[in-house]
């Protein structure tokens, strides 16, 4: 089989400078609403902002599409691209279609799973945050992470 395998190589290098800093939760709400205007009242989708060790915005990563009640938020996929371009920290973003913006049971679940698996590769997570078009909740702000 080693005659019909290739090996596959993934690189990481920015194309430009990261300019935008994520401050407080606030920041980064403003900064992703509109990576889901078109589906922020149709169904759930979760992202992930990356940010380096100043809080630099390099890259933000779609993580999953889901229904109008819920998405799979995926740990393994979100560590590896953490890993891959090789990020500081990351910020979990997630839309609720009804408007509301109480922390379900499974949000602060897999919030919790998504920070356990980060600290062994020494990543942070530095929030969850879930968003409606007209506002926001923050797991840190309340104290939940």
């Amino acid at each position: 089989y080693r005659d019909f395998v290739g090996e596959l190589t993934v690189n990481y290098r920015r194309t430009k400078k990261p300019t935008k800093q994520i401050r407080s939760s606030r920041d980064a709400a403003d900064f992703i609403r509109p990576y889901f205007d078109y589906v922020m009242d149709n169904h759930e989708e979760a992202k992930v902002i990356h940010v380096n060790n100043n809080n630099m915005i390099v890259n933000v990563h779609h993580v999953s599409s889901g229904t109008e009640t819920g998405t799979l938020i995926p740990v393994k996929s979100i560590v590896r691209n953490a890993l891959q371009i090789s990020t500081a920290a990351s910020i979990l973003v997630h839309n609720h279609p009804s408007g509301q913006t109480k922390f379900s049971k499974a949000d602060i679940e897999v919030t919790e799973k998504l920070r356990t698996a980060c600290e062994y590769f020494d990543l942070k997570v530095l929030d969850s945050l879930v968003i409606t078009r007209e506002t926001y909740s923050s797991m840190g702000d309340e104290g939940l992470i």
